[in-house]
């Protein structure tokens, strides 16, 4: 008597599968490959422009913007001040050009926006800061005495100008330092 086979397991269809390339090709070009079979391209490419916007739009513009995302085409970008937002909207056409430049085709987004970082609406009311913990009371100062005084007193008169060499040897008595 044989011992029962196994059922077969169903292959997976080539609608599942990517397609195989039958010439070797590099690493990027496989991956690019992969990507584009899941449809994620656009997503890395997103991804892509939040992790390297320093480099995409300079030093200067990134350190008071940052993106905030792609909506119906349209690139959201967040500014820290209303100054810098009007200078960014004069500049619109430029940015936007170096963008789609950098990033390649297919584009991501066909315009840009500019919003203010953290902006409220009209007659919200603004957050409270978080209240400081009490800063614990220092003792006054104990004024130089004795040794002290007379060393502070020493150290002072080898400064030149009088005025100034009696106000720092006042200061320091009275502090003991």
């Amino acid at each position: 008597m044989t011992p029962p086979t196994p059922p077969k397991r169903p292959r997976a269809s080539s609608a599942v599968r990517a397609p195989r390339a039958l010439e070797p090709r590099t690493a990027a070009a496989a991956v690019g490959a992969a990507l584009a079979f899941r449809g994620i391209t656009d997503d890395i490419r997103a991804s892509r422009m939040l992790t390297e916007w320093a480099d995409l739009v300079g030093p200067k513009i990134s350190a008071r913007t940052r993106p905030y995302g792609v909506t119906d085409r349209v690139l959201v970008v967040e500014v820290a001040s209303s100054a810098w937002m009007h200078e960014l909207n004069l500049l619109k056409v430029q940015i936007l050009a170096g963008l789609h430049d950098r990033l390649g085709e297919p584009r991501l987004f066909d315009e840009l926006r500019f919003k203010l970082a953290g902006g409220r609406t009209a007659g919200a009311p603004r957050p409270r800061p978080p209240a400081r913990p009490a800063q614990p009371s220092r003792p006054p100062p104990q004024p130089a005495t004795g040794l002290a005084r007379e060393q502070i007193i020493r150290e002072a008169e080898k400064v030149d100008d009088a005025e100034l060499r009696e106000l720092i040897a006042r200061v320091r008595i009275a502090n003991d330092r």
